[in-house]
């Protein structure tokens, strides 16, 4: 048996000594269980922020967003933008605030690495109130609401008004435009030409010159 100053660590009366030990090591043992659900945590943050960053620059949307600004050039009320494509702009973002709410993505990495969403509120507001007010449910596009507010919250400077989209609204339809050729050449096959001077020879049987 031990003794130092009347503490035993080994044999009888060191139960003491073995019980904190062992509290030590599972407080240890929980911080890095904690850190490692940290850095799970944001890696699975990042990875759905970038799934949602390829999903808003997709062909489907890029063709859902310049149908709502081309109506809005041709005149069309913003209570009255075309059902399709406006829903399915409202429901992206419905689902972009929904993650942001539940603690999924956080609101800074959305305003840092996405945006937009105060943008398309504005655009896109009258047709929800319209929505709301025919169906009597103000629920309608919540987290798409709350999302606009809370990028703007974060970031005051990408507060938007009617004057400067309306400024900017033909610029937008010749980006939108751009992008989708992108997009289109980027799923283009492109098969190459014969080349005239390639022989029928089978390669396994010919000879080298």
């Amino acid at each position: 048996m031990v003794n130092t100053d009347g503490l035993v660590l080994i044999g009888a009366g060191s139960e003491w000594f073995w019980s904190m030990l062992q509290f030590v090591i599972v407080a240890v043992t929980l911080v890095g269980i904690y850190y490692q659900l940290r850095v799970s945590q944001s890696a699975n943050a990042f990875s759905q922020l970038g799934a949602l960053v390829e999903e808003w620059n997709g062909e489907l949307l890029v063709r859902k967003r310049i149908a709502v600004l081309i109506a809005l050039r041709a005149g069309v009320a913003p209570a009255d933008i075309p059902d399709a494509p406006a829903t399915a702009v409202a429901s992206y973002w419905e689902k972009v605030g929904a993650l942001m709410r539940a603690g999924h993505v956080a609101s800074s990495l959305v305003a840092e690495g996405l945006g937009g969403a105060e943008v398309w509120w504005l655009i896109l507001a009258p047709w929800v109130q319209r929505l709301r007010s025919e169906d009597a449910n103000p629920e309608y596009y919540e987290h798409f609401e709350w999302t606009a507010a809370t990028l703007v919250r974060l970031h005051p400077s990408v507060a938007f008004d009617q004057a400067a989209f309306d400024r900017t609204l033909e610029a937008r339809i010749t980006q939108n435009q751009a992008d989708l050729r992108d997009l289109e050449v980027m799923r283009t096959v492109i098969v190459a030409p014969r080349d005239p001077g390639a022989g029928d020879s089978d390669p396994a049987t010919s000879r080298p010159a």
